[in-house]
């Protein structure tokens, strides 16, 4: 990007070495341990969010919060951005590399969906419930086998904008710095975004940030999602009479785009209860959720290359 420093946007070859690397570290090494963890922006920012967090507190005093933790990991990964930069491209390519690595993430989730699909398909409900409470954010206790399916897939669908979608989209944007930003973005809205009244207002910034950070990829993920369904023969009809009928059903504004495309292309039916319900057809089984992870993985893998490609071109 011409309009960015070069310590932001250099060489889109070293942008597109640098996301290499983070694609290959997320496989080999997806679950941060240790000090890695402790340094992890999402932990700090979770972590630093949570101490500032006062219950039933004001919205000015929830964008205090968010301004404040969101600006004090950009001047640090700014600046080591800055000095890396200066010191050696090679130097660069490496931060770069572990900022993308933190903001970019794929590996852990599949991994966490695939082990629900092994519970489910081996009768062990109960396994099954405390893999999907990593995560989906309700209750998991009484949940039957077709509603922990249905939660790995809508949190496999949404889950792939906010940890891959959109942090490629604001990579092509801004650099690593925009992926990073995006990152922090939703983790505050994990940390403080609920309805709850001890949350409504303190947290009111935090998830209207991360509904405007992600519009535009959850709308995206509609056509990754319908490109990958051409490819493995799936019924492009069926993605988007779903997502047509049903993308606004759900209480988020984005939300509803991933899954209903997703449910549509593998034709099932996604049900919070008590919240919503997508589709037109039957609540998915262990068999349904290999298919939608099927379907994500080569979304993720089309995600990525596609990035690559654009990163280069522009």
């Amino acid at each position: 990007m011409i309009f960015l420093p070069k310590f932001l946007y250099p060489s889109p070859i070293y942008l597109i070495l640098s996301l290499t690397i983070a694609t290959i570290m997320d496989f080999i090494y997806p679950y941060h341990k240790g000090f890695l963890y402790k340094i992890h922006p999402v932990h700090t920012s979770f972590i630093l969010s949570q101490k500032l967090f006062k219950p039933y507190s004001s919205k000015m005093y929830g964008f205090f919060i968010w301004i404040f933790v969101l600006l004090l990991h950009l001047f640090i990964y700014l600046y080591i951005l800055y000095i890396s930069y200066k010191l050696s491209i090679i130097i660069w390519i490496i931060v770069s590399s572990y900022i993308l690595k933190t903001s970019i993430s794929f590996t852990l989730l599949y991994e966490i969906v695939n082990n629900v699909r092994k519970s489910l398909e081996e009768k062990d409900i109960n396994k099954a419930r405390e893999f999907v409470s990593n995560i989906v954010r309700r209750h998991t206790n009484n949940l039957d086998d077709s509603h922990i399916a249905s939660a790995a897939i809508e949190s496999l669908s949404e889950s792939f904008v906010d940890s891959v979608l959109s942090p490629l989209f604001w990579l092509i944007l801004f650099g690593p710095i925009g992926s990073l930003t995006q990152r922090i973005i939703n983790t505050l809205d994990g940390s403080l975004g609920f309805k709850d009244p001890m949350y409504k207002d303190v947290g009111y910034v935090s998830a209207k940030a991360d509904t405007i950070i992600n519009y535009v990829p959850a709308r995206i993920s509609v056509i990754v999602f319908a490109i990958s369904s051409i490819i493995m023969g799936k019924d492009i009809k069926s993605l988007f009479s779903c997502w047509k009928k049903y993308r606004k059903k759900t209480e988020s504004l984005n939300a509803g785009n991933p899954m209903s495309s997703l449910a549509g292309a593998i034709k099932t039916s996604l049900e919070k209860i008590n919240s919503y319900k997508l589709c037109d057809f039957d609540l998915p089984d262990h068999n349904k959720v290999n298919d939608a992870m099927k379907l994500t993985l080569l979304s993720y893998v089309i995600s990525i290359l596609t990035s690559m490609i654009i990163i280069y071109i522009i």
